[in-house]
């Protein structure tokens, strides 16, 4: 079974090679890596030829101006072969080199179409970990609250993305929110939990900035809701804030 991974970044020279090793020392045996860059003007592109070129088997790669994270990763998906399809962004890296090999041994199962796990945090150059999200506890009435698995712990079997859609290019960052929506709530696709934790996040992308955090991300949740004809309160929303996911 072939898994991508697509990996959307812009200027991320000080990282974008340790997500590449990251990807690379993987022991699942059929690993496409496409990785998207927004025309980056730091050093990146460079590093990522450098890459390309010594796995010219493994690796493809772009570059050039986006409107954003989602449109890379629609491309991404576009070019892609693998039959399940993953995320891995430019300033992150797996937790374990076993990750890709436990995913796809849940996603040979003829019955799984999506997975989702855990992830943590910590900042760029460390590994202490500062914040931990599991998804050990979700349920669906919980994205009625605004609360979703973490992304990069989302894989899908392509066949998903071709019978319901691609992400929503005008958001910037809830797409991913209303993917889950779209695929949990009205399509009602089964969702299998994994008890792994698949990435380690590095602090200080756009989604964790403050102010996305607290207006840009409570905006696109309500907008998403919204057009997805899903009730919900506002009181509920501002719930999720005590919500600790462990």
């Amino acid at each position: 079974m072939k898994i991508t991974i697509i990996t959307a970044t812009r200027n991320n020279a000080t990282t974008i090679a340790d997500t590449i090793e990251s990807v690379l020392q993987q022991t699942h045996p059929d690993i496409e890596h496409i990785i998207i860059d927004g025309a980056s003007n730091d050093g990146s592109v460079d590093i990522i030829n450098r890459y390309a070129t010594l796995h010219p088997d493994k690796i493809k790669f772009i570059s050039e101006p986006d409107s954003g994270v989602y449109q890379a990763i629609n491309k991404g998906i576009r070019l892609s072969s693998g039959e399940v399809i993953g995320t891995l962004h430019g300033n992150d890296t797996f937790s374990d080199t076993t990750v890709l090999a436990e995913i796809g041994k849940a996603m040979s199962k003829p019955d799984t179409q999506l997975i989702y796990g855990d992830v943590h945090f910590t900042a760029i150059g460390s590994d202490k970990v500062t914040r931990r999200y599991s998804s050990k506890n979700f349920n669906l009435d919980m994205l009625k609250m605004g609360i979703a698995p973490p992304h990069p712990s989302l894989y899908l079997k392509r066949e998903i993305f071709d019978r319901y859609g691609l992400y929503k290019e005008d958001y910037l960052i809830g797409a991913d929110f209303d993917m889950f929506l779209r695929l949990l709530l009205i399509h009602r696709i089964k969702g299998t939990y994994l008890p792994i934790d698949m990435v380690k996040m590095t602090t200080g992308g756009l989604s964790t900035q403050l102010y996305h955090r607290l207006f840009t991300n409570n905006r696109e949740k309500i907008r998403a809701l919204k057009e997805n004809s899903i009730s919900f309160s506002y009181f509920s929303l501002l719930k999720r804030y005590l919500y600790t996911p462990k």
